[in-house]
């Protein structure tokens, strides 16, 4: 598979292509902001399909830009000034060519001379940006297990461009982290460090336990044809959906090799991914890790001006170390494809959209079925293999008047089974990790949203979950929560309700104060309460309450939500 990717990449530059830009992340702290002007535009934009995370910095940009030119005499100066700052740290996509804002003060005539950037370099032919990236947090928890929790992150980001042809972004960072009490025992349970790959224990004793890793991702991209097909190849990880959470494609998990071709005709959107990932394993000596592979496709459609509308499906091959080049084919529906390999792999389907109701407001949602047999349904029966999922949200901008706040309220169901197989190979995970919600299947959850920012610099956001889910209780049964159990070990073929097994209850609520001192350089100060009761004596419960502080430079804030 390497030889066809990397032959795909030698084309794309060989054809003088022009690049398309980083992805942006949902969780940044101005990212609120773009989704806020979304939805107030009353309709559906061309240029943003927001369903598609990461959206680009170039779209992003632009889109400012042009809301912008659009309302010069209605936007506040502080919004003013907001939407200027982001395209600023963007500045290479401007219409200018050069938007990053200039500094006052230069370090050496060399060093931030543009505000947001370390260094930046631009001329005619070419345009690199390189920042460091340091971030440290200091949390007190106390609860069932009173202990001092940190996360130290420091690193380097670098992004450029070869005469707007060629783009590229690396980031690599070297971390040690002590975190919370359930994220522990989810590094015990699952032998994974939740959006890590390689991890190592360090400082194990009563408090607790440490974890050493690395992270790194990078890519390279162009457009084959100017602002219409796009490719990109690397690694890293994407989101798919409007919500807050994906029943589709989380961006929760560990980063993974992808080849992704975008390709955008008016209203239609079309993408393709092919990934490779690593099944299912148990820590030990060093050893090879196999590899599996799957293939992703969704079409976005804006249907009407207020509508969009898309189309997803995912194929995980069951087949370890062995690529099966029929599932190149870009066109979707693979159903097809893997009924005549004799439907040995895991296949799902889901629907999503978008209304913008015109009013401040933006409902979406998600549907997704594994295997689904509708007279079983309908004979009500509970029957074990009508695996589904349902996502429903809704969106407030500027409710009641008050600016700059968006809230966000959203549903998650998800039956039991949905996302597991009869194998370790073809189950909808990577890296111990799920490739879609975190918690896996057999689970209901509610989620509210708020981020506010009140002046300048200054971003409020309150996050508050509540999850229902029913839990393992046997070691050698799948009640249908834990997507990495062989789906054949079921306790039942009929009968099986929601929160099958052992239910178990968590409330999450986050407050979080982010103050930018100047660009990319943040102040956090903030609390969480965490409450997990179970039902059984395996699955213990957690009362967890913390308190943190932290600075961070060109970083994300570090979040356990889940």
């Amino acid at each position: 598979m390497k030889k066809i990717l990397f032959s795909a990449l030698f084309v794309m530059i060989a054809l003088q292509t022009i690049a398309q830009g980083i992805f942006l992340r949902k969780n940044m702290d101005y990212y609120f902001q773009i989704e806020r002007l979304d939805i107030l535009s009353g309709t559906i934009s061309d240029t943003l399909h927001t369903a598609l995370n990461g959206m680009t910095n170039k779209d992003v940009t632009q889109y400012l830009e042009n809301y912008l030119n659009q309302n010069q005499e209605s936007i506040s100066i502080m919004n003013r000034s907001e939407l200027m700052k982001i395209i600023s740290k963007n500045g290479e996509w401007a219409e200018s060519g050069d938007g990053a804002i200039p500094s006052e003060y230069s370090l050496f005539n060399t060093f931030y001379q543009k505000q947001p950037n370390f260094l930046h370099y631009q001329n005619k032919m070419a345009t690199f940006v390189l920042n460091p990236i340091i971030h440290y947090q200091q949390t007190v928890e106390t609860g069932n297990l009173k202990q001092n929790l940190f996360y130290n992150s420091k690193g380097i980001e670098a992004r450029g461009l070869l005469g707007k042809r060629v783009g590229f972004y690396t980031i690599f960072t070297d971390n040690q982290e002590r975190g919370p009490l359930h994220h522990q025992n989810y590094i015990r349970n699952n032998n994974a460090v939740p959006g890590i790959t390689y991890y190592k224990d360090f400082k194990t004793n009563k408090t607790g336990i440490a974890q050493d890793y690395l992270y790194a991702a990078g890519y390279i991209d162009a457009d084959v044809i100017k602002n219409t097909v796009n490719v990109t190849f690397g690694t890293d990880k994407f989101h798919l959906g409007d919500g807050y959470r994906s029943l589709f494609l989380s961006d929760f998990g560990s980063n993974y090799t992808f080849l992704k071709l975008n390709t955008r005709l008016g209203r239609f959107n079309y993408q393709n991914l092919f990934m490779e990932l690593t099944p299912q394993y148990f820590r030990g000596a060093d050893q090879y890790l196999p590899r599996k592979y799957a293939a992703m496709h969704h079409l976005s459609v804006n249907a009407a001006r207020w509508l969009n509308v898309g189309l997803f499906e995912a194929i995980i091959y069951s087949r370890k170390d062995h690529f099966d080049f029929r599932y190149l084919n870009p066109i979707i529906l693979y159903r097809s494809v893997e009924q005549t390999n004799g439907s040995p792999d895991n296949a799902l389907i889901g629907l999503n959209f978008k209304i913008n109701t015109g009013v401040n407001a933006l409902i979406y949602g998600q549907v997704i079925l594994d295997e689904f047999n509708f007279a079983q349904v309908k004979a009500n029966n509970g029957w074990w293999a009508n695996k589904h999922g349902f996502q429903l949200g809704l969106k407030l901008a500027d409710p009641f008047g008050v600016k700059n706040l968006m809230i966000q309220v959203e549903g998650n169901l998800v039956r039991p089974y949905l996302y597991a197989y009869t194998d370790s190979v073809s189950d909808y995970s990577n890296y111990n990790q799920a490739l879609a919600h975190p918690y896996g299947a057999n689970f209901l959850e509610g989620n509210l949203i708020v981020n506010y920012q009140p002046w300048k610099n200054t971003y409020f956001c309150w996050k508050t979950f509540f999850n229902r889910q029913g839990r393992d209780t046997l070691s050698n049964t799948s009640f249908g929560g834990n997507i990495f159990k062989d789906q054949t070990y079921r306790n039942a073929d009929y009968g099986v309700k929601m929160f099958n097994g052992a239910p178990s209850n968590v409330f999450y609520t986050n407050l979080n104060l982010a103050y930018e001192i100047k660009d990319n350089l943040f102040f956090d100060l903030g609390a969480t309460f965490r409450y997990e009761k179970a039902s059984h004596f395996s699955n213990p419960s957690i009362n967890s309450l913390q308190f943190y502080t932290g600075m961070r430079l060109n970083a994300l804030r570090k979040q356990y939500d889940y």
